[in-house]
C-alpha cells in the first residue's frame, strides 16, 4: 500500500476523477471506429473460415491420426489462462488489501469475461457439429447420452460455465455504483430520453448511494472476491487435469495444475499489460494508471515466472530421475527433436524476457513492458501448443508417430478470435467506465480519516421513521460528514442516512449498522449448489450404473469437482440476489432524497426527528457548516 501523497500517485479531486473517466463515454472520433472496422473485418474472416470448417468438415483441418487435439484446444487453454488474471486481480488482491489494484480491476475484469466468452468457442468450433454441442449437457433424454462425471472434459464445462457466471456477475455488480454516476451525468447532459441515460438508468439498478446500499454492497463484494478466488486455482486445474489422467509421455505429471495456474497467471497478467499500456497512453490516464500500477503488474509477473522457470527445470529432471527409457527418450525429443525450437524459444520468451523485471530501470520503462507482454504471450501460445502437440506426435509406439501442421483455416480462426477479444475490449473502453470510480475515490481517502473510538449506537433503518420529520444536510467533506455522524451518534440520535459517492467504513462504525444478512443467503445457496452437485452426479451414475477407469459408479471423490462448482456458482446467484432483495435495487427506484451530486463528490445526511428534537440537532450540526439544507416542511 502506498499513501496519497506518494509520488507514485497524483492525486485526483472527486470531480476531476468522474471527468477524467466519464468524458470517455463520449462519441468517439473516426480514429477509434476505423480501429473497429478493421477489428471486424479480421474477426468476421475468422467466422467465415468457421462456416466454411462447418461446411466441409473437421479435414479442412490439420487434424489427424494420431493428433487429435492441435490449435483449438490449444487456443481454449490459452484464452482460459488469460481470464484468471483478471479473477487475481480483483478477487484475491481485493482479499489482500492491495491497493495497486484499484486503477485496473475494471480494465481486467472486462479482459476476463471476453477472455472466458472467446474460450468457451474453441470447444465448440473443434466440435465440428456445433449444432449438438448440447450432447454433453447432463439432462434427460431417449439416446441414453451418459454425461461422464468422471472425465475432466465434462468438468471443464461446468467449470468453464460456472467461472463465465460468477466473473459477469463479480464485473457487473462492481459496475453499479460507476453506472450511476454515468447515468445522473448523461441526464443532466441530454435529458431522461436520451438512449445512454436510459441504458445507465438500467444497469443501476436504482443506486443512490446509500448507507443501507453501501452497508449490503461491501458485504456482498466481499463474498463475491471470496467465491471468486478458488476459481483461480480451479478451472485451470480442471483443464490441467483434461492432460495429466492421460498415460501418455509428456502428460502424465502430477506438477500440470500448478504449472497450468501459474502459466495462466502468466500470461494473463501479460495481457493485462498489452491493453492497459496502449489504453492509458490512448485514452491520457496516466494521473490514474501510474507507471507504479504497471511496475506492480511487473513485479506480479517475476513471481510466476520463477514458479514456470522452477517447473521448466523439475519436469525434465523427473522424467530422468524416473528411469524410464521411454520417458527419458520422449524428454530428449522435445528439447532437442523437431519441436525443439519450441521448447527454447518458450524458456526464452517465458523465462528469460520477464526476468528482466528484476531490475528496476527495465520495470519502470513502458514501452518495454508493453514489448514484454507481447513476447511472453507469444511464448505462452506456443506453450500450450508444445503441450498439446508434442505428447500426441511422439507416443509409445514409433510405428504410430506423425506430425501435425495447422491448416489456413484453423490458423484464420486463430487469428479472428483474437480480434474478437479485442474487437469487445476496445468497445467496452469507450461503452462503460474503464476505471472503477468509486473503488478509485476510495483509495484517494486512505490515511485522510483516522480511525476513531465506535458510538455503539443502533441505527434505526429509514423504513421505521413513519411520522417523523425529516431534513437533509449537504457536506463538502467525507471527514466533516463522519465527525458530524459521531456528534449526533454520541448525543442519542439513531435516525440517519447518508449519501456518498463511496463507501464509508467509519460511519457504519458509528452508527452500529452490523453485518449484512446477504451471507446467510450465500452460505444457503452454496449448501444447495453442493446438494445439488451429489444427486445430479450419484443420480446419474445410479440410472447407468457404468463402471468407468476402474472406478465404481459411485465414486465420490471424481464427483467432487462438479459439487464444488455447482457450490460456488449457486452461492455467487444467492449473494447476487440476496443483495438486490436487501439493497431495493430490483425496484430500480432512486430515493427521493438523492441528489446527483452525491455519485460525484458531496455527502449527504439525512436525520429523522420528532418536532421537539429540531433544535438539538441544529445545535449539533451548525458547528460543521453544512453547504445546504433542505427541509420539505419549509
Amino acid at each position: 500500500m502506498i499513501p496519497v501523497n506518494s509520488p507514485h500517485k497524483k492525486e485526483l479531486s472527486f470531480e476531476g476523477v468522474n471527468t477524467l473517466i466519464l468524458d470517455l463515454l463520449k462519441m468517439p472520433g473516426r480514429r477509434y471506429f476505423m480501429i473497429l472496422g478493421v477489428l471486424l473485418l479480421i474477426a468476421g474472416a475468422g467466422i467465415a473460415a468457421w462456416t466454411y470448417q462447418t461446411e466441409v468438415g473437421l479435414g479442412s483441418t490439420g487434424i489427424n491420426h494420431p493428433v487429435g487435439w492441435g490449435t483449438y484446444i490449444t487456443n481454449f487453454i490459452f484464452w482460459v489462462g488469460i481470464a484468471h488474471s483478471g479473477t487475481l486481480i480483483s478477487a484475491v488482491l481485493y482479499l489482500a488489501h492491495s491497493r495497486w489494484r484499484d486503477a485496473v480491476s475494471r480494465a481486467t475484469e472486462a479482459m476476463t469475461v471476453f477472455a472466458v466468452m472467446t474460450a468457451g468457442l474453441f470447444p465448440l468450433i473443434h466440435l465440428g457439429r456445433v449444432w449438438v454441442f448440447y450432447y454433453i449437457l447432463p439432462y434427460p433424454n431417449q439416446r441414453d447420452l451418459f454425461p461422464n462425471f468422471m472425465s475432466p472434459l465434462v468438468g471443464d464445462v461446468i467449470a468453464v460455465l460456472t467461472y463465465l457466471t460468477v466473473s459477469v456477475l463479480f464485473f457487473y455488480f462492481g459496475l453499479i455504483p460507476d453506472a450511476a454516476a454515468a447515468r445522473d451525468r448523461f441526464k443532466s447532459q441530454y435529458g431522461k430520453s436520451f438512449w445512454r441515460t436510459r441504458l445507465f438508468s438500467v444497469l443501476s439498478a436504482g443506486w443512490t448511494g446509500t448507507l443501507s446500499e453501501w452497508r449490503h454492497y461491501n458485504r456482498s463484494y466481499l463474498l463475491f472476491a471470496a467465491l471468486a478466488t478458488p476459481l483461480v486455482v480451479s478451472v485451470h486445474s480442471i483443464v490441467s487435469w483434461d492432460f495429466a489422467n492421460s498415460i501418455l509421455p509428456g502428460w502424465h505429471s502430477s506438477i500440470f495444475p500448478p504449472y497450468f495456474v501459474a502459466g495462466a497467471i502468466h500470461s494473463g497478467l501479460s495481457m493485462a499489460l498489452i491493453l492497459l499500456v496502449p489504453m492509458r497512453a490512448w485514452f491520457n490516464l496516466k494521473q490514474v494508471i501510474t507507471d507504479w500500477h504497471l511496475e506492480m503488474i511487473a513485479k506480479t509477473i517475476l513471481v510466476t515466472t520463477l514458479i514456470i522457470a522452477y517447473t521448466y527445470i523439475i519436469e525434465p529432471l523427473i522424467e530422468l530421475y524416473s528411469g524410464s527409457e521411454l520417458h527419458i527418450q520422449f524428454t530428449q525429443w522435445r528439447m532437442f527433436g523437431e519441436m525443439g525450437w519450441m521448447y527454447w524459444m518458450m524458456v526464452a520468451f517465458n523465462v528469460a524476457v520477464p526476468l528482466t523485471f528484476f531490475f528496476k530501470w527495465v520495470r519502470r520503462s513502458i514501452k518495454w513492458l508493453f514489448v514484454a507482454g507481447i513476447l511472453i504471450n507469444i511464448g505462452m501460445w506456443f506453450e500450450r501448443y508444445f503441450i498439446v502437440v508434442s505428447a500426441q506426435a511422439h507416443d509409445f509406439l514409433p510405428h504410430n508417430w506423425g506430425s501435425y501442421q495447422p491448416s489456413w483455416v484453423e490458423m484464420a480462426v486463430t487469428i479472428g478470435m483474437f480480434a474478437f477479444f479485442f474487437l469487445f475490449f476496445i468497445g467496452f473502453s469507450r461503452f462503460l467506465p474503464v476505471i472503477p470510480l468509486a473503488e478509485y475515490k476510495e483509495s484517494l481517502l486512505i490515511g485522510k480519516i483516522p480511525d476513531r473510538d465506535e458510538c455503539l449506537g443502533t441505527r434505526r433503518e429509514p423504513e421505521l421513521w413513519k411520522g417523523m420529520r425529516k431534513k437533509l444536510f449537504v457536506f463538502s467533506s467525507e471527514q466533516t460528514l463522519t465527525h458530524c455522524v459521531k456528534q449526533m451518534c454520541e448525543a442519542g440520535h439513531r435516525n440517519m442516512e447518508t449519501f456518498s459517492p463511496t463507501k464509508l467504513n467509519e460511519v457504519e462504525k458509528h452508527l452500529g449498522t452490523g453485518k449484512s444478512p446477504v451471507g446467510y443467503w450465500t452460505l444457503a445457496g452454496a449448501l444447495a449448489g453442493l446438494v445439488a452437485g451429489f444427486f445430479l452426479t450419484i443420480g446419474t451414475a445410479g440410472i447407468y450404473d457404468i463402471f468407468l477407469g476402474g472406478k465404481a459408479p459411485d465414486s465420490l471423490l471424481p464427483y467432487t469437482l462438479v459439487m464444488f462448482e455447482l457450490m460456488i456458482l449457486f452461492a455467487a446467484l444467492a449473494n447476487f440476489i440476496s443483495v438486490m432483495y436487501y439493497t431495493g435495487l430490483y425496484k430500480k427506484k432512486l430515493h427521493p432524497w438523492y441528489h446527483p451530486s452525491f455519485g460525484v463528490d458531496k455527502y449527504g445526511l439525512l436525520v429523522g426527528y420528532d418536532p421537539g428534537e429540531e433544535e438539538d440537532i441544529q445545535n449539533i450540526i451548525k458547528p460543521f457548516e453544512p453547504e445546504e439544507e433542505h427541509d420539505p416542511q419549509q
